[in-house]
């Protein structure tokens, strides 16, 4: 809701300055002294529209904003006094003293000089303003960022918005837990803060709950063991993995999470193994041969399958600027969506552990 709020009164104050602004210049050029009057009175009555508004805009920005440190938001932040400032400083009293001048035709060398001083003043608030809602757009993913040529959009790949949404760009799928097709647009703003009313879509809700895309304090070590076998050797990243159980639930002879060591690979033939890795849908796990080179099993067809109550299983598409983790696949990995991994923007399986699914926000 305040997002809502926070665009709506925004794009009204955008608005009426840019009215107010054209219709100076307008009349300033083309109109008779008698609608120039006019128009300042209609401008100074027009106050009491703006004025509420860009407090409204503000304070929402403000409090929507005080647990960001990402570049837009501290841009906004940054533009938001200069814009409060010009305002009650320059446009306000102008407005005011114009309309008085106007109204008793004085139309003389004062008047023209703090008119200019107006303009130049509405001309820096449009601005700021119009890179105010440049950044919010960017800031949940309704406009792509850094991408400005075509053929950049074809290349699939997911961005990360700090403290907001993941941006797909060109993916080729996007899929259910059933496997039905979703609908798929050039760039899509997905979900993550667990919170949307839109879901997997993002409803700007990030914003509204405080959202925080950092990992925890107590993350996970990042670092990859090797469980060796006689003929085949398994690594796992505990960092990456979503905990879905899979490895166990096909094949507990080797996966047992109640053994030390709970990875035995001596346990099961070497393709039975490659199974489960090609199946292990965080690319925690890897194989190689005894003493080898760690290898990882995509499998999948690239897209994003949204696991029901659960994360994004990414194949086959990179995340942007990598996958940052220790021996992890590029290619294969799960992205949080209920917004309270530690892990993040991994999936450490907290879904499961505070109940969440896809019903709530």
């Amino acid at each position: 809701m305040k997002t809502r709020i926070h665009a709506i009164a925004g794009g009204i104050g955008f608005l009426l300055i840019l009215l107010f602004w054209t219709s100076t210049a307008l009349s300033e050029v083309f109109a008779s002294h008698e609608t120039i009057a006019w128009v300042k009175a209609m401008i100074l009555k027009g106050m009491f529209i703006l004025i509420p508004a860009m407090i409204i805009a503000g304070g929402s920005g403000m409090m929507m904003g005080k647990t960001r440190t990402d570049a837009p938001a501290v841009a906004k932040k940054k533009r938001m006094p200069l814009i409060a400032l010009n305002g009650l400083l320059i446009l306000l009293p102008s407005a005011w003293f114009l309309a008085g001048k106007a109204g008793a035709g004085e139309f003389d060398a004062v008047f023209y000089s703090v008119q200019v001083i107006e303009l130049i003043a509405g001309a820096a608030n449009l601005t700021m303003l119009g890179l105010n809602i440049r950044d919010g757009l960017t800031m949940t993913g309704r406009i792509g960022g850094s991408v400005s040529a075509s053929a950049d959009l074809r290349q699939p790949v997911i961005e990360e918005r700090p403290a907001g949404p993941l941006v797909a760009k060109s993916i080729p799928r996007l899929s259910d837990a059933e496997g039905e097709g979703l609908d798929v647009q050039p760039v899509m703003a997905l979900c993550r803060c667990g919170a949307s009313k839109n879901k997997p879509y993002c409803d700007g809700s990030h914003n509204d709950v405080g959202f925080s895309s950092e990992p925890s304090a107590d993350r996970t070590p990042d670092g990859v063991k090797t469980f060796k076998g006689k003929q085949v050797d398994v690594h796992y990243n505990r960092l990456l993995c979503s905990h879905a159980g899979v490895c166990g639930a096909q094949l507990k002879a080797v996966f047992d999470t109640k053994r030390d060591p709970w990875i035995a690979p001596d346990n099961a033939t070497p393709d039975e193994i490659r199974d489960v890795v090609g199946a292990c849908p965080s690319g925690a796990l890897s194989w190689s041969e005894a003493g080898g080179q760690a290898r990882h099993i995509i499998g999948e067809d690239p897209g994003i399958t949204i696991e029901r109550n659960g994360p994004f299983r990414v194949t086959g598409i990179p995340l942007a600027p990598g996958v940052p983790a220790k021996g992890a696949c590029p290619e294969k990995y799960v992205l949080c969506r209920c917004g309270a991994s530690k892990n993040k923007p991994f999936c450490d399986g907290s879904h499961a552990d505070i109940g969440w699914s896809d019903a709530m926000g």
